[in-house]
């Protein structure tokens, strides 16, 4: 199934979906799309929850770009595309709905009542969710020389959520995914000073994107290093100091334990009991995220689990409240 065949209302701009969810939560929040999301999607929508998927481009995945896929039962050879576009068919085709974007932090949000809410940062807009769903898929990068000790005094994953700590005060900005440029523009226009870098394929990407006079400095370099004793002093490319307050790190993806503070992690995995949940409650995790094996399969079943234990979680919610 291609994009042709999906109503258009089911994928919604960054502007369109914060101004449809303004007023109101989401039953389950989706972060990241591939087998594991649009599982849980097509199956929280199946329990007549809300469902939205916040995911980057699913054409940029592995298993899009996989000319032959052998291990799925009763449908031997089929490309990674082909199965993708399926999944994500099916899932918009029943009333999910999904949202072009990377979220950049998950914020726990106290209540009144004692329910659970959460506020999904994505761009420069915020998504409220009942629960959420993680299908963030397997990390694959490595930190920086610097960046996990200093992560959250003076490096952050989130301009839209912390670059208010840095009006006024010189920032630098390591673009490694699509939005960055976006992300750069938004401390800029709170009155930062951003010096942006990016690796030189990266450029060539995105550098015309890059309004004139955007950023104080770009810069190409594929090489960093985070220095600072108790808060970043500055940041090394490729051997060459530059002193800055703060340090943005915008990848495509997030580890989850900075995506979400105090989620429990174990070997670089997300842990989960048998019904999908995580260590925080009303977040659950399905798919590569939560360990080996990275199977399709695997992701399928998870997602499927996953949606159930939040329509079952919001459920206790729901009957508690009545009591």
């Amino acid at each position: 199934m291609n994009d042709n065949s999906v109503s258009s209302f089911s994928v919604l701009t960054s502007g369109e979906a914060a101004e449809k969810y303004s007023s109101e939560p989401v039953d389950i929040a989706i972060v990241g799309g591939g087998p594991a999301g649009y599982s849980a999607a097509v199956n929280a929508v199946n329990r007549g929850r809300t469902a939205v998927i916040i995911s980057g481009d699913y054409r940029e995945s592995y298993l899009y770009k996989a000319s032959s896929v052998e291990n799925m039962p009763g449908m031997p050879g089929q490309s990674g595309a082909g199965l993708l576009e399926a999944f994500r068919g099916h899932a918009l085709s029943m009333g999910a709905v999904e949202i072009p974007g990377q979220v950049l932090l998950i914020m726990p949000f106290p209540t009144g009542d004692g329910t659970s809410l959460f506020q999904l940062a994505y761009g420069n807009n915020i998504l409220a969710a009942r629960s959420v769903v993680l299908t963030v898929g397997a990390s694959a990068f490595k930190p920086y020389p610097g960046e996990s000790h200093l992560l959250g005094r003076g490096v952050s994953y989130c301009a839209t959520c912390d670059g208010m700590l840095y009006r006024g005060k010189t920032t630098a900005v390591i673009a490694k995914s699509a939005d960055a440029v976006e992300e750069a523009g938004h401390l800029a226009k709170i009155g930062c000073k951003v010096l942006f870098f990016a690796s030189a394929p990266d450029m060539k990407k995105w550098g015309s994107h890059i309004p004139d006079g955007a950023f104080d400095q770009i810069v190409t370099a594929s090489s960093f290093e985070i220095t600072g004793e108790d808060q970043v002093t500055a940041l090394i490319a490729d051997g060459s100091k530059y002193t800055a307050d703060g340090v943005f790190i915008l990848r495509s993806s997030i580890a989850p334990d900075a995506l979400l503070p105090g989620i429990d992690i174990s070997d670089g995995y997300i842990s989960v009991d048998r019904s999908q949940a995580t260590s925080v409650p009303g977040v659950f995790a399905a798919g590569d995220c939560t360990g080996k094996p990275l199977q399709i399969a695997k992701a399928l079943g998870e997602g499927l689990v996953a949606a159930l234990s939040a329509d079952a979680f919001l459920a206790a919610e729901e009957r508690a409240t009545r009591d």
